[in-house]
C-alpha cells in the first residue's frame, strides 16, 4: 500500500516536473517568436526560395522547367566563375590587411592624449556611416583623370601626365581599395580603440619599470591585448571585401574590361542583365557555400590558436 501511494506521489512529482520544464519552454518559444518570424520571412524563405529557383531555368516570366543540377554543372565549366573568384580574393588580399593596419595605426595615435582627440575621432568615422553608393560618387570625382582633386594635386607635386585610375588595369583596383579603405577604416579604428583601452595601463607602467621600449611593449603588451579583437576584425574584413559590389558597380562598371568583376557582380549580371535568375540563384548558392567555409575555416584557425 505504502508502495503505490510512492509511487503515485511520485508521478504526480514528475507530472509537476515536467508540466513546469514545458511552461519555461513555451515562454522560451514565446519570447523568441518576435526574432524567429522575420528571420524566417525574410532569410529562411528567400534561401529556401534561391535553393528551389537554382534547380529550375528562370527567367523574368517565372519557372520555365526543372533542370536539376544543370545549373551548377553549367557554373563549374565556366571560366568566368574562376576569374571572378579570384577577383574577388585579390580584393580580399589588398583590401583587408590595408585597412586592417591603417585603422591599428590610427586608433594607436588617436588613443594618446592629444588635443581635440574627440573631434578627430569623429572626423575618422564620419565616412562610415555614409552609404557606399555616396561614397563611390565622391571618388568616382576624386579620380577623375583630368578635373580631378587628385589629378590635381599630383600636377602640383610635378608628377606629369594623366594617370587613368579607374580605365588601367594597372590602378583600378587600388583605386577602389583606396575608396573601401577610407570609408571602413573609422569603423576598424574604433573597435581597435575600445580593445586598447581595456588594456590595463599598470602592464605599460611595469614595461617601462623593466626597461622595455616602444615597440617591445607593442608587440608584447598591445598585440596580445588585442588579439580577440584583431579575430573579429579579420573575419568581418575578409566576409566584407568578399561581398564587394558597390564600388564595382558604380565606378568601374566591372572595367576595364573584366579587370575588376567579382562575383557578386557576376551574379547581378547573370540574373539582371542576362535574365537567368535560375542560374544567378545557383552562383548565390554556390557563393554563399564557399562564404560559410571560409567563415568555418576561421573559426577553427583561432580556436585553435586560443
Amino acid at each position: 500500500m505504502e508502495t503505490k501511494v510512492r509511487e503515485n506521489e511520485e508521478m504526480v512529482v514528475h507530472r509537476k516536473t515536467y508540466a513546469w520544464s514545458f511552461l519555461n519552454d513555451w515562454k522560451a518559444i514565446m519570447y523568441l517568436i518576435p526574432f524567429l518570424v522575420p528571420f524566417t520571412v525574410f532569410y529562411l524563405w528567400p534561401v529556401w526560395r534561391g535553393a528551389w529557383m537554382s534547380l529550375h531555368v528562370w527567367n523574368i516570366q517565372g519557372m520555365q522547367k526543372y533542370v536539376g543540377l544543370a545549373n551548377y554543372k553549367k557554373i563549374f565549366t565556366d571560366s568566368d566563375f574562376y576569374l571572378y573568384m579570384w577577383h574577388s580574393f585579390y580584393f580580399v588580399l589588398i583590401c583587408a590587411p590595408t585597412v586592417i593596419v591603417l585603422g591599428l595605426v590610427l586608433a594607436l595615435l588617436i588613443n594618446q592624449k592629444i588635443l581635440f582627440r574627440t573631434t578627430i575621432r569623429s572626423i575618422f568615422f564620419l565616412p562610415y556611416v555614409l552609404s557606399v553608393s555616396v561614397i563611390s560618387f565622391i571618388w568616382l570625382r576624386m579620380f577623375d583623370s583630368k578635373y580631378g582633386p587628385i589629378h590635381a594635386f599630383l600636377k602640383l607635386a610635378g608628377i606629369p601626365g594623366e594617370i587613368h585610375w579607374l580605365t588601367d588595369n594597372h590602378f583600378a583596383w587600388w583605386a577602389i581599395t583606396l575608396t573601401t579603405d577610407w570609408w571602413t577604416v573609422g569603423f576598424v579604428m574604433v573597435l581597435f580603440l575600445a580593445g586598447l583601452q581595456e588594456i590595463p595601463t599598470d602592464h605599460y607602467e611595469a614595461a617601462k619599470i623593466d626597461g622595455a621600449g616602444a615597440w617591445k611593449q607593442f608587440w608584447h603588451i598591445t598585440l596580445p591585448g588585442l588579439s580577440r579583437v584583431m579575430k573579429i576584425q579579420v573575419f568581418y574584413q575578409v566576409i566584407s571585401c568578399l561581398k564587394l559590389f558597390g564600388q564595382v558597380q558604380i565606378m568601374t562598371g566591372g572595367g576595364p574590361g573584366d579587370s575588376t568583376n567579382t562575383m557578386i557582380r557576376y551574379i547581378y549580371v547573370t540574373g539582371f542583365k542576362k535574365d537567368m535568375f535560375g542560374l544567378a540563384s545557383a552562383q548565390s548558392i554556390v557563393f554563399c557555400l564557399m562564404m560559410l567555409l571560409i567563415a568555418l575555416i576561421q573559426f577553427k584557425l583561432t580556436n585553435r590558436q586560443d
